[in-house]
């Protein structure tokens, strides 16, 4: 019997989480149906790590897009995620149509084979949100 590496079940469960999450945003409905005012959508990320940071990324969607508001942690040898959702919502909700906020991946990440350790890799987020009729 052969027993798989480390490395190798980590790279498994992360193609596991991401299959999930391809899953999961094909199953959400369009924004155009949640969000019947939306123009666009832009989500602007930023990382700060200890260790060096991702670069940054920006998300920009439109009607047709999934309402779908979760993103893997950019580390590739972390399991966590950024659920953006109440962001989102905060956003639409607010007079100016923007929210921004940090935060704390609470992902494991596997930085040697024997064990693993808390991500905390640190997300600066900024949702703008474009609607029907506003500037």
């Amino acid at each position: 019997m052969r027993l798989a590496s480390p490395g190798a079940a980590a790279a498994a469960g992360r193609e596991r989480r991401i299959d999930r999450l391809r899953r999961d945003r094909a199953a959400a409905q369009a924004l155009r149906t949640v969000f019947p005012a939306l123009q666009q959508l832009r989500l602007e990320l930023t990382f700060e790590g200890a260790s060096g940071a991702p670069a940054s990324q920006s998300h920009v969607l439109h009607p047709p897009a999934r309402a779908f508001f979760e993103f893997p942690c950019p580390y590739a040898d972390c399991d966590g995620l950024f659920n953006l959702t109440s962001a989102v919502n905060a956003a639409l909700a607010s007079a100016t149509h923007r929210a921004e906020g940090v935060s704390e991946c609470f992902g494991l990440r596997a930085r040697d084979h024997a064990s693993k350790q808390p991500c905390q890799l640190r997300l600066r987020y900024t949702v703008t949100a474009t609607l029907d009729g506003a500037a």
